[in-house]
């Protein structure tokens, strides 16, 4: 076998640096919308996650209280 051609691969884990993710407007531009850095727990957390973006996005009130996890937490 040839070690020198095997092919690459990375799996990312996108986290932020308190560890939880970001869900929920940006304040510019405010119809952005944040669903990421749920790092290896992003397919447990789908379905919340697309619920929360879902209410969001159609204007109601998250079931949840999104405030810590605000796109806009560390600005």
């Amino acid at each position: 076998q040839e070690w020198g051609k095997l092919p690459a691969w990375s799996g990312l884990r996108p986290c932020s640096p308190d560890g939880l993710p970001f869900i929920g407007p940006f304040s510019t531009p405010s119809n952005l919308i944040a669903a990421t850095g749920h790092a290896m727990l992003g397919v447990s957390l789908a379905p919340i996650t697309g619920k929360l973006v879902a209410e969001i996005v159609t204007g109601q009130e998250p079931e949840l209280d999104i405030a810590p996890f605000s796109p806009n937490r560390f600005s």
